[in-house]
């Protein structure tokens, strides 16, 4: 099945807490992406990979906090950014990240 013929998936609302301070940027091209960094427990980091495997490759839709707005965009790979700030509570920090983001 073609790319554009893939449904869009929808951001777990369990995860939405995740996304809340997302940055998004306009790159000089005009391609707009997001961004954070955020620490994760061992359960969290699980839902994300879990959600990256089975949305590769296809558009997630992202509804903004505070907001009836979404963005309909790619998810990049989950990148491992090191320890976590508190790591007593927290396995590691990750950058969830999205590219193309759309109205």
């Amino acid at each position: 099945m073609p790319l554009s013929q893939n449904p869009i998936v929808d951001w777990p609302t369990e995860l939405q807490p995740l996304l809340q301070d997302m940055q998004i940027v306009t790159g000089p091209g005009g391609q707009r992406y997001g961004r954070i960094d955020i620490d994760v427990d061992r359960e969290t980091l699980f839902l994300l990979n879990e959600f990256e495997a089975r949305v590769r490759h296809r558009q997630v839709r992202i509804r903004l906090a505070d907001s009836a707005e979404c963005l309909v965009g790619e998810m990049n790979v989950l990148v491992g950014l090191g320890a976590a700030a508190d790591p007593a509570r927290h396995v590691g920090k990750v950058r969830i990240s999205f590219h193309d983001l759309q109205d």
